[in-house]
Order: C-alpha cells, then sequence, then structure tokens
C-alpha cells in the first residue's frame, strides 16, 4: 500500500513538472528577457530586480516600513527566475 501512495505521488509531481504551463511559462520569460535585452541591452530580470531595489528604498524611506520590506524581498525571486530562464534556454 505504501508503494502504491509513493507511486502515485511520483507520478503526480512528474505529471505537475512537465505539465504544458510550465513550458509556456518560461518560453514566455525567455522571449519577453530577449526582446528587453535587444532594446534595452540590459536583462529584463536585473531591471526588475533594481526596480524593486529602489521601490523599497522608497518605500521604506516614506515611513511605509512593511511595504518597504515587503518589496525588498522580491530581488532574490527576480534573479531566481533569471537564472531558470538561462538554465533551460537549449530546451
Amino acid at each position: 500500500m505504501a508503494q502504491t501512495a509513493s507511486a502515485m505521488r511520483a507520478g503526480q509531481d512528474a505529471d505537475m513538472t512537465t505539465g504544458e504551463r510550465t513550458d509556456m511559462a518560461e518560453s514566455m520569460l525567455r522571449s519577453i528577457d530577449h526582446s528587453t535585452k535587444q532594446a534595452t541591452g540590459v536583462s529584463f530580470f536585473h531591471i526588475l530586480t533594481l526596480g524593486s531595489i529602489g521601490a523599497s528604498l522608497a518605500l521604506f524611506l516614506s515611513g511605509k516600513r512593511t511595504a518597504g520590506i515587503f518589496v525588498g524581498l522580491w530581488p532574490p525571486t527576480f534573479q531566481a527566475l533569471k537564472a531558470v530562464a538561462d538554465t533551460n534556454k537549449n530546451k
């Protein structure tokens, strides 16, 4: 019984990770990043990172400290998305 449950979970995880939405989302992010690099010379994800750092500082200094901290947590996420988009370029 335990083997059946773990096999079902493994099958569900495989279906979820290889679904079309993941591929479509990654290809869309790569496309946006590529077109932004061509237009500006800077990666889309780097622009998002710098923008969120600036927004975080502005919010924090304007007295909205909680919102500033929240927005300040976004840059690592943008950099992780950049790493995923760069890693899976050949797929």
